[in-house]
């Protein structure tokens, strides 16, 4: 006789598999481009200013950035000159 959770267990490893696989995907640094230049997520370089992300997010069109792939990319750079700015 088949054990009837035999088939949820092995979908649950499936789903959890898939879940891991996602995760690590959400969780790499963005990818790197060719000019040698080091891009920030926006929850980094919030931490990198010292402000809260809901604080960059509403000085967003004032902030140098760049948007890849739907997400928004900064140089620490840029950040220093911003920063330097004000």
């Amino acid at each position: 006789m088949n054990n009837p959770f035999a088939e949820i267990y092995e979908r649950l490893g499936n789903i959890e598999g898939f879940l891991l696989a996602l995760n690590e995907k959400l969780t790499t640094t963005p990818p790197q481009p060719t000019d040698d230049k080091l891009y920030l997520s926006a929850k980094e370089a919030a931490e990198f200013m010292g402000i809260k992300l809901q604080t960059l997010y509403q000085n967003i069109e004032r902030v140098p950035h760049v948007k890849k792939h739907g997400k928004l990319l900064f140089t620490r750079d840029g950040l220093i000159s911003y920063i330097e700015q004000k």
